[in-house]
């Protein structure tokens, strides 16, 4: 089995290239209030490759891949419908109200999104790397999201990118030389900002904290306890 290609030399394919050029696209012209209806691109580059590939328009993946991607989307499955089972017992049981539409939609389009992309890249490259690389990716995104929406204050800035960034990147290239210790401070620091943010913040709503948890604690959590399972055991088909 030849030697996989470091991180920093991972090339996507053509298709994901573009995929994500029209995800980063998306977000960014949504979120910096250019027109929300950007969110159409994130749809595109999130859900067109794979349209394409079932449709067979698009053959950029190997028998492996595609087994790996249609495995997380099982899981995919599985997690979204158990928490959409969980919040209409959850409303129906005591007249409560957890949001609006649009509040649902980002929660369940969180899980789905994160859910199949972990579990797909985890089957695809195994623990360590996925967990580097999410924990990066995501950095990138909190980062870029954080500076967006605090341009005109630099001290509120600094102090998201402190809280809410850097942590991402430190605990990224720990876990390149140590896998278990940086798992227990990832899992560590997401048990932290749980209790800390639900106990916390009583103007937000559930369905709010819900979401702000998936796509910040949840990269930080499933990292974590993947770098604590079978941290030896990557694919049989390493994959740069």
């Amino acid at each position: 089995m030849s030697q996989a290609a470091p991180w920093y030399r991972w090339r996507p394919t053509p298709a994901g290239a573009v995929a994500g050029v029209l995800v980063a696209l998306g977000f960014t012209l949504a979120l910096t209030d250019v027109s929300w209806w950007a969110l159409s691109l994130v749809a595109l580059g999130t859900f067109g490759p794979g349209m394409l590939r079932e449709l067979g328009w698009l053959r950029d993946k190997d028998e492996f891949q595609r087994r790996a991607a249609h495995r997380a989307a099982y899981h995919a499955f599985l997690v979204t419908g158990f928490v959409a089972f969980l919040a209409i017992a959850y409303t129906r049981s005591g007249n409560r109200h957890l949001g609006g539409p649009e509040d649902l939609s980002i929660l369940y389009l969180a899980l789905l999104w994160f859910t199949w992309m972990f579990s797909s890249l985890s089957n695809y490259w195994g623990p360590r790397k996925t967990a580097f690389r999410i924990l990066i990716i995501f950095g990138c995104a909190w980062g870029v999201f954080n500076i967006a929406g605090n341009l005109a204050h630099p001290i509120a800035l600094l102090m998201q990118l402190l809280i809410t960034t850097l942590p991402f990147f430190l605990l990224a290239f720990v876990s390149r030389r140590w896998p278990r210790v940086a798992g227990v401070l990832l899992i560590a620091a997401s048990a932290s900002f749980i209790w800390i943010y639900f106990r916390g913040f009583p103007a937000l709503t559930l369905i709010a904290k819900a979401i702000t948890v998936v796509l910040f604690v949840g990269p930080l959590l499933t990292s974590g306890l993947a770098l604590l399972g079978r941290v030896e055991s990557e694919p049989a088909m390493e994959r740069s």
